[in-house]
């Protein structure tokens, strides 16, 4: 019991003088707080730069509209009047006998089916109606609103509204998939008396027309080799504004002829043999034309239009923003000189597309856009691009082409064109805004 009594005295003893038997670390180099924390924070800059942007101009004729996915028809007064119209490539008007035999007999028509695919059309339209005339085969490039103007005065080739086959009765197939009509048509269709045929395809984001021509509205002339010119009109209570499918978009006009001819029997008194046959003709050129015509460029920024411009701005990078900031984000501040034009439908979009090389209106783009956003037809408001990857890039590479191109998607299939603010309007001019972090710096040990 003493023994144990003295070791407790001891340690009390001990704690008391003050010596402490705890690990303890005593810091005495130079690095010790607070010289060795970090004496800088994190704060984010937001800043639009308005100058930056310099030798900022529109080309254009990249693009014509009979190069376009679509044509434009729409029929908006006061705004435009947009009209399409195609050549279909010849056609067979007489066929051999026999074979190896120079002898031809002429086919005689029986009918032609005949087909348009509407790409694009606002579904709030009333009463739409789509009108075919026929135009010269002569038409080409060089045709222009007023050169076709006599053809689109004549009489109709034929009529027919879309609207009311709409509000028809859908006949739906889902049964007889070996049916011709269900073949040829698919599932879902509209029809009325006059033979018009409504098909609806991609979930009715496409709607193909179908017109059945007589020999009268669809005749062969062999002096012609069988060529046709067509021309589409459109009307409605409003919102009159379609587009139809080009060559170039995959969805081209089609005409499906249905013909016979007949082989002479001169070797036995047996009567003549009658053979039925069609043949297919699709453009050898389509296009349109509308009035009043694009405005030629100015002192401002053109996006858009047939034939299509595209806008060129070069940016003048500060040195900071290449070597002491981290982008978190950037932006293309652009302002329009006014609201485009026409029915919502019309909407479009723009991208941005990097340039490789600076070479002015035959600069080479990168193929993958850095940016896009939607134009809404009569919406005045300031457009906001995002390009901030190109920004990124552009800070980090010091090599780079400080420039990019705006351009309208899909390019010459409409009418539309947007205006922006070039640099050369001060109060008004291109800007780019950009959110960033300064680089953080570390305390020195």
């Amino acid at each position: 019991m003493t023994r144990r009594l003295g070791f407790l005295v001891l340690l009390v003893a001990a704690v008391g003088g003050g010596a402490i038997w705890a690990c303890v670390e005593q810091v005495t180099a130079p690095g010790s707080c607070p010289n060795y924390c970090p004496t800088d924070s994190i704060a984010i800059r937001d800043t639009i730069f308005t100058t930056i942007i310099e030798r900022d101009s529109s080309f254009r004729g990249y693009v014509p509209s009979y190069g376009a996915e679509a044509m434009s028809v729409a029929d908006l007064p006061g705004i435009v009047d947009s009209r399409a119209f195609f050549v279909l490539a010849k056609a067979a008007t007489r066929v051999t006998v026999k074979g190896g035999d120079t002898t031809t007999t002429p086919i005689i028509p029986d009918s032609v089916r005949f087909r348009l695919s509407i790409m694009r059309r606002d579904t709030l339209a009333t009463n739409l109606r789509i009108r075919l005339y026929h135009v010269p085969i002569t038409s080409d490039s060089t045709s222009t609103f007023a050169s076709l103007a006599a053809a689109f005065n004549e009489p109709v080739v034929d009529s027919v509204n879309v609207s009311a086959l709409l509000a028809s009765p859908a006949i739906i197939d889902t049964t007889q998939a070996d049916s011709l009509d269900r073949r040829f048509y698919g599932d879902t269709t509209y029809r009325d008396g006059a033979g018009h045929i409504l098909a609806v395809r991609d979930s009715g984001r496409i709607l193909d027309l179908y017109f059945q021509l007589d020999t009268l509205q669809a005749p062969v002339v062999e002096a012609d080799s069988g060529q046709l010119g067509f021309g589409v009109r459109v009307a409605a209570d409003s919102l009159a504004s379609i587009a139809l499918g080009t060559n170039e978009g995959g969805r081209p006009p089609f005409l499906q002829r249905f013909f016979h001819h007949t082989i002479p029997d001169t070797v036995s008194t047996q009567p003549d043999s009658i053979v039925s046959g069609n043949q297919t003709q699709t453009p050898v050129f389509d296009g349109f034309v509308f009035n009043p015509p694009t405005p030629a460029l100015d002192s401002n920024l053109a996006v858009g239009g047939a034939p299509s411009a595209r806008a060129l701005l070069r940016v003048a990078m500060p040195a900071f923003l290449h070597d002491s900031i981290d982008v978190v984000r950037a932006t293309v501040v652009l302002v329009p000189v006014s609201a485009v034009q026409g029915v919502a439908n019309d909407s479009f979009r723009i991208v941005v597309h990097h340039v490789s090389t600076d070479l002015g209106a035959k600069s080479p783009l990168d193929p993958s856009a850095a940016g896009a956003t939607f134009i809404h037809i009569g919406s005045p408001d300031t457009v906001n691009l995002e390009i901030t990857n190109l920004v990124r890039a552009w800070s980090l590479d010091t090599t780079m082409t400080t420039a990019f191109v705006l351009g309208q998607v899909p390019e010459a299939a409409s009418y539309t064109e947007i205006r922006f603010y070039s640099s050369r309007a001060p109060a008004f001019r291109p800007g780019l805004h950009v959110t960033y972090v300064k680089r953080f710096r570390f305390g020195e040990p």
